[in-house]
């Protein structure tokens, strides 16, 4: 059948349907009213025997929707997420959650900030819930030229992503995390990603309640990613502080575990977290990867 790319909502009956809601969220440069983004939708509804499904998009239409992922900051996004779930019937009762590379963001942020209704199952895919350290393909591990050149743009965003102003205005500089910079007034104080991850001066419980809200949290890391540095952070790793460019440390390493900054130790420790990888890069993996999540993961 056709798919209207005017309604990213695959509209079906949940009178049969066990299986709760699925949202959708999706990556930097895509939207819901893209033809791939209502397909995936469509396959999640007819995967989970026709479940109500919706990619929520944070504008109105194609363009609106596209131009949020950049010039809309984290925190907006969300708001807006937000809103138009509480006015949807259909999540009234919870929904479990799907996320694509930054749209993972948007939910996390989502499940910080609202989680009313509660996300039951958050499904990352490639997520940048724990920020970036680097450009795409500019790893530390790239060659030496491509080093140099990485080296110096890295520099330069870093000397202004923390402005109160960046900030405000690029959702790309709300998830960079300079392992240089964590301890900087400006992080602290300015840095979105921060404030979420009660890395801050101010330390907020509420968040630590709504991450405790949800039931399961699926972490699926691309083996090959060159778009999140590093990819470990798929998965929660991060930098290790002590010598951030040579080498990476877990997630139970991590201070955001250790000192449980906002739930994420006693969510694993309530056997909450599953961990999964595809082979390739950055969103590459195959719609039978994704058909084997959906089905073992949604209730």
């Amino acid at each position: 059948k056709s798919l209207d790319t005017n309604n990213p909502t695959i509209l079906t009956s949940m009178e049969n349907s066990i299986t709760l809601p699925v949202v959708l969220a999706h990556g930097m440069g895509d939207s819901c009213f893209n033809y791939g983004m209502m397909n995936i939708t469509e396959f999640i509804s007819s995967t989970l025997n026709g479940t109500y499904a919706t990619c929520v998009p944070t504008g109105d239409d194609r363009t609106s929707d596209t131009l949020n992922g950049f010039v809309l900051n984290m925190d907006a996004n969300v708001d807006v997420f937000a809103e138009k779930i509480q006015n949807d019937p259909a999540l009234r009762d919870g929904f479990n959650a799907v996320g694509f590379s930054q749209g993972n963001n948007v939910i996390r942020g989502y499940i910080a900030r609202y989680n009313n209704p509660p996300v039951d199952t958050f499904l990352s895919i490639d997520g940048v819930n724990a920020g970036t350290a680097a450009l795409p393909d500019c790893a530390p591990s790239n060659n030496m030229i491509m080093g140099r050149i990485c080296k110096s743009l890295m520099s330069t965003l870093s000397t202004v992503a923390y402005r109160r102003f960046v900030q405000k205005h690029l959702f790309q500089a709300n998830y960079w995390r300079d392992p240089t910079k964590i301890n900087s007034r400006d992080y602290k104080k300015n840095s979105q990603l921060a404030r979420w991850g009660n890395e801050g001066d101010y330390t907020d419980s509420s968040l630590n309640e709504n991450f405790a809200k949800t039931n399961k949290f699926v972490w699926i890391l691309a083996e090959e990613d060159s778009m999140i540095w590093p990819r470990e952070g798929e998965q929660w790793g991060e930098p290790n502080p002590a010598n951030p460019f040579d080498s990476v440390i877990t997630m139970n390493e991590t201070r955001w575990y250790v000192d449980d900054l906002f739930g994420l130790r006693k969510a694993d420790e309530s056997g909450k977290f599953f961990f999964e990888s595809h082979s390739g890069d950055h969103l590459q993996f195959s719609r039978e990867e994704l058909e084997n999540w959906i089905r073992k993961y949604l209730p």
